[in-house]
């Protein structure tokens, strides 16, 4: 059920080659180059400021690209980054700093959420529609641990996202079911749980698709994406009881796009200001939710951006992941770096820490 290998990362210059399958590759690399940042115009009346055009002057990808990148998760106690790879059921890790990279393969369905564990060596996995436990060193079945189950009765859902509040408590958020690159409307839920029972609690339903999700860096609000939604959302955080109230709209996504960009993953900078990831559209966006504005965006060199978080030294890199899940034989030859989880320098501001879940004793678990 699981494997592991274990890759050297060289930081010089090395020839991109689109390898299709992760088990062919023997290593992974890092290109360095310079670029200029890629401004969008807006939309109608809409003028949006670039209030940093020096920005974004220097990015890093990986050589391998993943079917669907997901989850990018920076613990600074362990200098690790995590993300998946959601089709191919892999969970990824690497070492900022000596560049080793693991892979475990996880048989058993789509893998959509990594997230470290306080005081402990395992990782906490979205698996389908289930919470697990995960051990590096452990294998086959004994490296998952089940921990919950989310959606009962509509065994096709999948969790699809998911983070750990500042109190340590697990909320995640399912998706309905996806055929292609289509999901059913109102068919998942947003939830979260707590110990010591760990029985999920419905705090939103229904959703479509449970994306992004971030709190204030005062753990006052919480920010939501329901991406069939077409909007950001915010609601009054109770960091105490866990309780979501007062659901009110940060951002219409109507008002810049059309109908086929929806917002996917979101992460905060150290300004309180939102950063999300727009999917089909390959760019990402920064948003002052006081004003409720959009006030910087940048294009990649891909259409299918998925997620980003930050890490690195001073948590300054804003890490990127993308996709190249069903896209067309053209449009993957027009983009050879479709599925590479991207590295961006010098954003002009940087992150805060991601929380970590609190499960008391968890390797004993």
């Amino acid at each position: 059920m699981c494997s592991v290998a274990n890759m050297d990362v060289v930081t010089h210059y090395k020839s991109c080659k689109h390898i299709g399958r992760i088990n062919m590759i023997q290593s992974l690399y890092y290109i360095i180059t310079i670029i200029y940042l890629y401004r969008i115009k807006p939309t109608a009346a809409y003028d949006v400021k670039y209030l940093k055009s020096d920005n974004y002057k220097t990015f890093e990808y990986t050589n391998i690209t993943f079917t669907h990148a997901e989850s990018p998760v920076w613990d600074p106690d362990s200098s690790m980054l995590y993300w998946v790879d959601v089709i191919n059921q892999d969970v990824h890790a690497l070492h900022y700093y000596t560049k080793k990279h693991k892979v475990k393969h996880i048989n058993y369905g789509e893998v959509n959420i990594v997230i470290p564990i306080q005081n402990s060596s395992r990782l906490l996995l979205g698996v389908r529609n289930e919470l697990f436990l995960m051990d590096w060193n452990k294998p086959g079945d004994t490296a998952l641990r089940f921990l919950a189950a989310f959606d009962l009765g509509s065994p096709d859902n999948i969790l699809n996202e998911g983070k750990a509040d500042a109190m340590g408590r697990f909320w995640g958020g399912t998706k309905g079911r996806q055929k292609g690159n289509v999901v059913m409307h109102d068919e998942g839920a947003l939830y979260s749980i707590i110990a010591p029972d760990f029985t999920p609690r419905v705090q939103l339903k229904p959703v479509s698709i449970s994306n992004g999700l971030v709190w204030s860096l005062n753990n006052t609000i919480m920010y939501y994406i329901d991406s069939l939604s077409r909007k950001i959302e915010a609601f009054d955080f109770d960091l105490v009881k866990g309780r979501i109230s007062k659901r009110r709209t940060i951002l219409e996504i109507d008002d810049y796009w059309d109908e086929e960009v929806i917002a996917d993953g979101m992460t905060i900078d150290k300004d309180g200001f939102l950063w999300i990831a727009l999917m089909f559209h390959g760019c990402i966006a920064r948003i002052n939710p006081d004003k409720k504005e959009i006030v910087e965006r940048y294009k990649l060199p891909v259409t299918l951006t998925t997620s980003l978080t930050w890490g690195g030294p001073n948590f300054g890199d804003l890490i990127v992941t993308t996709s190249r899940r069903n896209l067309e034989p053209d449009k993957l030859k027009d983009q050879p770096l479709a599925g590479a989880v991207f590295v961006l320098h010098h954003m002009g501001t940087s992150g805060v820490p991601n929380h970590k879940f609190v499960f008391n004793n968890a390797d004993e678990y």
